[in-house]
């Protein structure tokens, strides 16, 4: 098991007001927990020292889980300007309790596990880069490693810009890709019948 790693804050965007599903899909019944819990014990478990939720729409409901989990809240009262908000406050959280990275995860992606955490977090590189992305696939997203350096650029996202926005605005950012060979690391669940399709390949992985 990889050491705690004292200024990696790891924290779970969890804000989100769950449009298409019609209700809090997060807190739905998933494998046997819900998809906020696997997000946070998979949080709690790799190498970062401090995990956050950052709630939203439902923060009332997911408090009593977020502190039965062990983790720390923070509320995004702007939750409904978009995705970027999250990110700030985030970022707000980590820049304010001295850490000097944040970890990026969203909490409907079932397939992301303690193992991926830890992977993103041994290619910080001697933290040579300054972000670090998931890549899979082709393709590359969340979950996301950002040096505090690139701070400030994070703060700047507006709307419903995700993290690797700035990335378009600040092109000389230094970054690396860590490559897993499961790109069902990027599958989320939008819809109910995202959700029993995912739930259905989770009990089949197991």
């Amino acid at each position: 098991m990889m050491r705690r790693l004292s200024r990696v804050c790891a924290c779970v965007l969890a804000a989100g007001g769950s449009r298409r599903m019609g209700e809090c899909k997060l807190l739905m019944p998933f494998a046997g927990s819900t998809l906020l819990e696997r997000a946070l014990e998979a949080a709690a478990g790799c190498a970062a020292e401090g995990v956050v939720a950052v709630t939203g729409a439902y923060a009332d409901e997911m408090a009593p889980v977020v502190r039965r989990m062990g983790a720390r809240e923070v509320r995004n009262l702007s939750w409904a300007r978009g995705q970027a908000s999250s990110v700030r406050a985030a970022v707000l959280h980590a820049a304010c309790e001295g850490f000097d990275a944040v970890m990026l995860m969203v909490a409907d992606q079932p397939f992301v596990t303690r193992s991926h955490l830890d992977a993103l977090l041994r290619g910080r590189d001697g933290e040579r880069a300054w972000a670090c992305l998931s890549a899979a696939g082709g393709r590359s997203g969340n979950p996301c490693l950002f040096d505090k350096r690139c701070f400030p650029a994070l703060l700047e996202l507006q709307g419903d810009e995700g993290a690797r926005s700035l990335f378009r605005r600040h092109s000389g950012i230094p970054v690396r890709c860590v490559h897993f060979e499961d790109a069902r690391l990027f599958e989320d669940v939008d819809t109910p019948e995202d959700l029993a399709r995912l739930e259905g390949a989770v009990a089949h992985a197991r």
